[in-house]
């Protein structure tokens, strides 16, 4: 919970900002990380680091300025000289072209629903235990490599629009672990997320490896051909291929620049399959929730398409405002995306989802990825982890490295089986501040032909 010193100097600032006569935005961000990695079986980086971060907008007419810097804030002179700096950042600035719009905090919020002790605190030793149990019991012949970050995160918020304040407080973890064949140089690779410690389990992790290296083990890897395929797609790789579908399709600074792959349509346009149901949910359990954004906008389920239609697109303050749209409460590092799971047709089974569907491609993640071209919502990524060939539902073997480059409304507007399960994938950036995001995904979706568009001889 916030101290009631670090709110009391917050509320001294506000106060000389209202002095001076200009809008402010001040920001509270605190963060204790830790960090784990393993390599050649072994730990190669153990570091944890507690950071403060101030950050302050100040907006004068149609000027603004901005400044962060990092440190304990032990005082109000702290804040007000940052303050000083920020507003001479401003006074010494160009004119927008647009009027900036005010930004107020609509009510006091305090969330701290996702915060765990015991998972702030973790002790170092516990990861590495974990590791050590997983490397024994799956065998100790292949080598493992691998990340394990854990924390949690604080912000604190207000403006000089009202008294009012907002405050959160969430903890998270990520865990990663790759199994690669000393020789054969195939790999396998298994992850693990939540906001509680008790969210992580050892046997997860050994389960799926033991489930996957008898096919790898025994089975030489299938060369896929060039050509189309139906193919399924595991939760990572759906998250991955969505989040760079949403950034590049329902964002409003590159919809209105007419950049976006959906800037040729309007609301209510046919853009993916009538099976899919996409939106910003700050309630869904399977994500990191934010129940404002850093404008001090209330977030509430946002629909951004409904049945494969457009219904909605995405504005922070300052696009709204450049646009003359309404802001959506999007001025967030991590929104909340839900892709709907299917609607009783999809099987938690995968195999017997795919059992009467001939050869069939599992890949559950893409490596590499990116976009060729954003404006045609063309992506591309290649299989690497745990990528195998099913035929009749049943597994036949591994596949070597097949990279697929289609296009979002292809893969997206012909998905024939949707899971019913949902699963949470962290898409967390663990090498800037700490900003936990998460999307919920269905476990599993069946892709009618999909482009591969090279394979290599090996993995």
């Amino acid at each position: 919970m916030i101290s009631a010193k670090i709110k009391k100097i917050f509320e001294e600032a506000r106060k000389e900002a209202l002095k001076q006569k200009v809008q402010a935005n001040l920001s509270y961000h605190s963060e204790k990380s830790h960090l784990m990695r393993i390599g050649n079986n072994s730990v190669s980086l153990n570091t944890s680091e507690n950071l403060t971060r101030l950050d302050i907008s100040v907006t004068i007419g149609r000027k603004q300025g901005t400044h962060t810097q990092m440190g304990e804030i032990s005082s109000a002179k702290y804040i007000i000289d940052a303050l000083k700096i920020a507003i001479d950042k401003a006074n010494n600035s160009l004119d927008l072209d647009f009027t900036p719009l005010k930004e107020i905090v609509e009510e006091n919020f305090v969330q701290t629903d996702q915060f765990d002790k015991k998972l702030e605190d973790l002790d170092p030793a516990f990861k590495m235990e974990a590791y050590k149990k997983i490397i024994e019991t799956v065998g100790q012949q292949y080598n493992y490599s691998g990340s394990w970050s854990s924390g949690s995160t604080e912000h604190f918020f207000m403006t000089t629009e009202n008294e009012n304040s907002a405050y959160h407080l969430v903890t998270d973890q990520l865990f990663n672990i790759v199994l690669k064949h000393p020789d054969k140089k195939w790999e396998l690779s298994s992850t693990q997320t939540g906001w509680k410690k008790s969210d992580f389990k050892a046997a997860k992790t050994i389960k799926e490896f033991q489930k996957l290296l008898p096919v790898y083990e025994n089975h030489k890897g299938f060369k896929v051909k060039t050509c189309k395929y139906t193919v399924v797609l595991g939760s990572a790789a759906i998250a991955e291929v969505m989040e760079m579908a949403l950034w590049t399709g329902f964002y409003g600074r590159t919809y209105e620049e007419k950049r976006a792959w959906t800037s040729k349509n309007k609301a209510g346009d046919k853009i993916l399959g009538s099976n899919i149901t996409l939106m910003d949910d700050p309630s869904n359990p399977d994500t990191f929730r934010f129940s404002f954004d850093m404008s001090g906008k209330k977030r509430k389920k946002f629909v951004l398409c409904k049945d494969g239609k457009l219904k909605n697109i995405m504005y922070d303050s300052q696009t709204a405002a450049m646009y003359k749209k309404k802001p959506t409460g999007h001025n967030i590092g991590g929104t909340s995306i839900v892709l709907a799971t299917g609607k009783g047709e999809g099987d938690k089974s995968l195999l017997k989802a795919v059992k009467d569907m001939g050869t069939v491609l599992y890949i559950p993640a893409l490596h590499y990825i990116n976009l060729p071209n954003a404006s045609k919502g063309i992506f591309t990524g290649s299989s690497r982890f745990n990528a195998v060939l099913i035929k009749n539902g049943k597994i036949v073997s591994p596949i070597f490295s097949s990279r697929i480059t289609d296009n979002f409304q292809s893969v997206f507007g012909n998905v024939k089986v949707i899971s019913s399960e949902s699963v949470s994938f962290n898409g967390s950036n663990t090498y800037g501040r700490r900003s936990p995001v998460a999307i919920s995904v269905p476990s599993y979706m069946v892709c009618e032909k999909v482009k591969i568009t090279d394979c290599a001889d090996s993995f």
